[in-house]
C-alpha cells in the first residue's frame, strides 16, 4: 500500500508571513514604549532636574543613564527583530522554491516510473509467446530471450 504525506496548503512564506505580523506588533510595541521614555525624559525635565529634592543628584544622573540605556536596548532589539523578520522571509522563499522544486522532481520520477513500468509490461507481453514457442522446438530446453534497446 502506498503512503503519502501530505502538508496542508500553506506556503512557509504565508506562516513565516503570518508570524512575521507578530514580530511586526511586538516591534510597535518597543517603538511605543522608547517613545514613552523619550517623552519623559524630554518632559520632564522638572523631575530630573538638579533643583528637586525628590532626588538624590547621583540618583538622578543613574536614572537617566538607565533611560538612555533602555532606549539604546529597545533600538537593538528593534533592529535585531526586525533582520529575524528579512531572513525568515528569505529562508520562507528559498524552502517554499526546494519544496516545489522536489515537487516536481517526484512527479517526473513518477511519470518516468510509470512509462518504465507500461514498457516492461509491453516487453512481458512480446517475450512470452516466443520463450513457450521455443520451450516446444527445444523439446524442453528453455531458452531465454533478451530483448535490448
Amino acid at each position: 500500500m502506498e503512503e503519502t504525506l501530505t502538508c496542508s496548503p500553506a506556503t512557509f512564506s504565508q506562516v513565516f508571513g503570518r508570524q512575521g505580523q507578530l514580530m511586526k506588533a511586538t516591534v510597535q510595541s518597543l517603538n511605543s514604549l522608547n517613545d514613552q521614555i523619550a517623552h519623559f525624559m524630554v518632559n520632564r525635565p522638572k523631575a530630573l532636574s538638579d533643583d528637586d529634592d525628590g532626588f538624590l543628584p547621583s540618583e538622578k544622573e543613574t536614572l537617566k543613564k538607565s533611560m538612555t540605556l533602555m532606549r539604546h536596548l529597545l533600538m537593538d532589539a528593534q533592529a535585531k527583530i526586525l533582520k529575524m523578520m528579512d531572513d525568515n522571509k528569505q529562508l520562507a522563499h528559498r524552502i517554499d522554491g526546494a519544496i516545489q522544486s522536489a515537487s516536481q522532481e517526484v512527479t517526473n520520477l513518477r511519470s518516468e516510473l510509470s512509462a518504465t513500468s507500461r514498457r516492461l509490461a509491453e516487453l512481458g507481453a512480446s517475450e512470452s509467446p516466443m520463450v513457450e514457442n521455443n520451450q516446444h522446438n527445444n523439446h524442453g530446453t528453455v531458452w531465454h530471450l533478451y530483448l535490448w534497446e
